[in-house]
């Protein structure tokens, strides 16, 4: 019976026949599915972590389906381990959730508090119903796949704008997506979480540009030149206090017409607010976007199969 190591010996001699373009992204997908597969096994041998029991005044909110359960846990479980501390967890199902996802999650993360999109959606409609708006962004339809290549029949990360704010009592919210680990202690993020004479907000940007080799590998990356301002949403230490449903609600007005093809549309909502507010700052290089070295303090893996390289790193502290 072939092994995963045979089966990654066929895809890198397979590859370096320089195969038409369809099959190798075919077997790109196929590694990554792999790759996933094996994490979502290795994460159940983790140890369960203890949440919701300091500082009521923060949360950590994610969005999830079915897909992203194992990622889910790895990346709440580094933040746990490296703030030593047991902040308060909400997540947010994106419809895809099962009985078995929920288990698994209340397992692992002891006193999870877990938002079932059906749930969520009327409770939504109350908060928004005088704010045509955002009712719409919210709950229309759309024409673009987002930028994890799922197809969702509506606007999924509106649920990043609303729901992790108005489905909050928290006056400080951690906006995380779960491809984010953390390696070292976010000494930048526990210190504004815990301590309430530190207002503003703080966000990764996406600094660095991948390079790569003519067989499209990542060879290196490039410091962006200028360097970017505006903030990424999967990373983003909001004061909730800057959250203006009408500012966002005009907004959303004078740019809707963009919302069925943008996957980011949120993340413009976002940045619309943090310039409103002017009180945000960029996290340092060490928290940064796809590139990761040993003075890491997290990373964003928009490139998935780094997410997966890199729970080497996790695994021995973890357990």
């Amino acid at each position: 019976m072939p092994t995963t190591a045979d089966f990654g010996k066929v895809f890198a001699l397979l590859k370096e026949r320089r195969l038409p373009w369809r099959m190798s992204r075919w077997l790109d997908r196929r590694k990554l599915e792999q790759a996933r597969a094996r994490a979502d096994r290795r994460v159940r041998l983790t140890r369960p972590f203890v949440t919701g029991q300091e500082f009521p005044q923060f949360e950590v909110h994610m969005l999830l389906g079915h897909k992203h359960v194992g990622m889910t846990l790895w990346s709440i479980k580094s933040l746990l381990h490296y703030a030593a501390r047991s902040y308060k967890v909400v997540l947010h199902d994106d419809g895809s959730l099962t009985e078995e996802d929920i288990a698994l999650l209340e397992e692992h993360l002891l006193s999870v508090t877990i938002i079932r999109k059906t749930v969520a959606d009327g409770l939504i409609r109350k908060h928004l119903e005088h704010r045509p708006n955002c009712l719409r962004y919210r709950f229309s339809k759309k024409e673009a796949t987002d930028h994890r290549g799922t197809k969702y029949d509506e606007h999924i990360f509106a649920l990043r704008l609303f729901d992790f704010n108005l489905l909050s009592s928290a006056e400080k919210v951690l906006v995380l997506d779960c491809d984010v680990l953390f390696f070292q202690r976010p000494r930048e993020i526990v210190d504004w979480a815990q301590d309430p004479d530190l207002q503003g907000c703080l966000y990764g940007i996406e600094q660095y540009v991948p390079l790569r080799s003519a067989r499209h590998q990542i060879t290196g990356y490039r410091y962006k030149n200028p360097l970017p301002t505006a903030a990424n949403a999967g990373l983003l230490c909001l004061d909730k206090r800057i959250f203006n449903l009408d500012a966002i609600e005009a907004w959303i007005g004078q740019n809707l017409d963009r919302a069925p093809k943008l996957a980011t549309f949120e993340q413009h909502a976002y940045n619309h607010i943090l310039r409103l507010a002017a009180n945000g700052k960029a996290l340092p290089d060490s928290y940064s976007f796809n590139f990761t070295d040993q003075a890491a303090v997290a990373s964003h893996f928009a490139i998935k199969h780094l997410f997966f390289e890199n729970l080497r790193r996790l695994e021995s502290v973890l357990t």
